[in-house]
């Protein structure tokens, strides 16, 4: 199942990547519902799932690699990009498409893999959620990659190199979280989980609360729901 959500990214990015036609059926208040429902199934994975699994191992260290995790984003996200869709969501005028913003763009789609492993890790259930949120946003990231590359100036040639940097960070993640949850002891084991944890509750306020403040969008709220609703059901089902 690990292995089929990592086929599922990697297409799902070339796919989103090679359709920038994309652009003229999907307006950007739609896309940012879209990831206001994934925002949704982060938070409640989070919350549900991974950091009470966390907190079974070593209940401070899983909070220090959250709140690590959670720092490492927002001093990130101040000085490069570190994820394409809200940067073309928004709009935004502060972070140049170059070496440091592809290297935030990297660290961005290396921890999507890894907090891939450590969900499935917690249980099947938070595995399935993350494994599902993150090939729509793998859909989504592939086009609003390609579309600011093309907004850069880039050729598609770089813009194609850039893409596929950016999908194989996906499963080198993964390696990497499922070899240090399997070899390490339950301390790191902590760690790691907190880290997944801290990592969801970023993106997740970083890609939908800032709007709220902006302009009402109802819409967005509700798939913002939808999503915490739709994990909380889950977990129902599972009892």
């Amino acid at each position: 199942m690990l292995a089929a959500f990592i086929i599922l990214g990697l297409a799902a990015t070339a796919a989103g990547g090679l359709l920038p036609m994309a652009q003229n059926l999907l307006s950007r208040p739609s896309l940012r519902r879209i990831f206001a429902f994934r925002s949704g199934i982060l938070v409640a994975v989070a919350f549900l799932d991974i950091l009470p699994e966390a907190w079974k191992y070593h209940p401070t260290l899983a909070g220090t690699g959250a709140l690590a995790s959670f720092l490492l984003f927002y001093v990130m996200q101040h000085f490069t990009m570190v994820d394409s869709c809200t940067e073309y969501l928004e709009e935004c005028r502060t972070h140049v498409l170059g070496w440091a913003a592809l290297a935030g763009l990297f660290i961005h789609s290396f921890m999507d893999g890894f907090n891939l492993a450590v969900s499935f890790a917690a249980n099947a259930r938070a595995g399935l959620a993350v494994g599902a949120a993150m090939t729509l946003h793998k859909l989504m990231d592939g086009f609003t990659l390609t579309s600011l590359f093309r907004q850069a100036g880039y050729s598609a040639r770089r813009s194609l190199i850039g893409l596929a940097v950016m999908a194989a960070a996906t499963p080198a993640g993964c390696g990497a979280g499922f070899m240090g949850l399997t070899e390490l002891d339950p301390s790191w084991s902590a760690v790691l989980l907190g880290v997944a944890g801290g990592s969801f509750l970023y993106l997740s306020a970083a890609e939908f609360a800032p709007r709220l403040h902006k302009e009402p969008d109802p819409p967005a709220f509700a798939s913002f729901g939808a999503g915490v609703l739709a994990i909380w059901a889950l977990h129902g089902l599972a009892r």
